[in-house]
């Protein structure tokens, strides 16, 4: 039965791309045809989602399926958070688009169970910040009736569990609430994500899938999207709620490698008790864009002093020429401090490049016991 558990968890992952691919109507997912564009995009709820989280990943842009094994794992791969031996937290918050005013934030927890599981909850917000609001009475703003501004919310909360099946092999699942908009109109949804890690044993390679935002569609709903219609049989006015399109969430599927070069009995190149360097690669195959492809490093200093960068493609396809070749690159860095008895503290940064959008500037605080 474990066997049976093991080969249909794998099946389930290996087989997901080429479902998105035929909801998509794009071809073959990992190499499309140029001549068939995503005719998707644009057509997601809680788009938000499709947002990375923490600082290590963001640093590696975003290549981080087979490596998660922290407390961002609850975003990225379910089944890396059973690797964590103690109760740790992490929180990040992102700078959107170079002062915008918009933040991404995230947080989570997670707690080992028994000697192979873990379980763990993440908060996910993203807030525009103050936005004008204008009216068709007051279309300068400030109307008295409303206020003068309003903001746009989004947020997503998961219960996530891990376990390691074998020495070799992990699965996790997760389920997530998610709501999105304004003070007076706002959609709700329900979702679920799953993923894998396999360690093969040839150069500390793994290699990780997460399919996620598998869930239901919804549509707005509230005042902002009402109106008041005179009825010629019945005095007074009839409350008329005009109907918004139902939207799914963003579905997406993600497969990754990561390789110890340096650093690990089976690394690649050469072994260090000091120096480490992993490299990771990833695709990913969401249900409303092109694919994606990205490439990463991490080097490390005794596991205290971390060096990141990383590279990724996004809708090269419809690039019209504009973007450089620094689009998508991403840095960052960090520190991983001891305190004594398993205890640790650590601190991240990384940047994005995201062209004409400007940059995207991530912070992380993490505390492991």
């Amino acid at each position: 039965m474990r066997r049976l558990t093991t080969y249909l968890a794998v099946a389930v992952l290996v087989a997901a791309p080429g479902s998105l691919a035929l909801a998509q109507g794009t071809g073959n997912p990992i190499f499309p045809e140029p001549r068939d564009p995503n005719t998707r995009a644009g057509t997601r709820g809680a788009n938000f989602l499709e947002l990375g989280v923490g600082a290590r990943a963001m640093g590696m842009a975003g290549g981080y399926t087979a490596l998660a094994q922290d407390v961002t794992a609850l975003y990225w791969n379910p089944a890396g958070i059973s690797h964590i031996s103690g109760a740790s937290a992490h929180v990040s918050v992102a700078d959107l688009y170079a002062g915008l005013g918009i933040k991404h934030v995230f947080a989570g927890a997670v707690m080992p169970v028994g000697s192979s599981g873990a379980i763990g909850v993440s908060y996910i917000q993203l807030n525009s910040g103050d936005i004008e609001r204008t009216t068709a009475a007051n279309p300068e703003g400030n109307d008295p009736a409303f206020g003068a501004v309003f903001g746009w919310t989004s947020t997503a909360a998961e219960l996530a569990y891990g376990r390691r099946l074998t020495d070799r092999l992990d699965i996790g699942a997760g389920f997530k609430f998610v709501t999105e908009g304004i003070d007076n109109a706002n959609a709700t949804y329900m979702g679920f994500d799953i993923g894998t890690q396999f360690r093969t044993g040839l150069y500390g390679t793994t290699i990780g899938a997460a399919l996620t935002n598998l869930g239901t569609s919804a549509r707005f709903r509230g005042p902002a999207i009402e109106r008041f219609a005179l009825d010629d049989f019945r005095p007074g006015a009839t409350a008329v709620e005009f109907r918004t399109t139902a939207n799914p969430l963003p579905t997406a599927f993600r497969f990754g490698v990561r390789t110890d070069l340096m650093g690990s009995a089976e690394a690649l190149f050469t072994q260090s008790g000091v120096h480490r360097l992993v490299a990771s690669a990833e695709i990913l195959d969401a249900i409303d864009t092109d694919v994606n492809y990205t490439i990463g490093a991490e080097y490390s200093f005794s596991g205290i002093v971390f060096l990141r960068a990383g590279k990724r493609w996004v809708n090269e396809a419809n690039d019209t020429g504009f973007r450089t070749g620094s689009y998508g690159l991403s840095w960052g860095g960090g520190l991983s401090i001891p305190l004594g008895g398993g205890r640790r503290i650590g601190f991240d940064y990384a940047y994005t490049n995201m062209g004409e959008l400007n940059n995207i500037q991530i912070y992380s605080f993490a505390l492991g016991f």
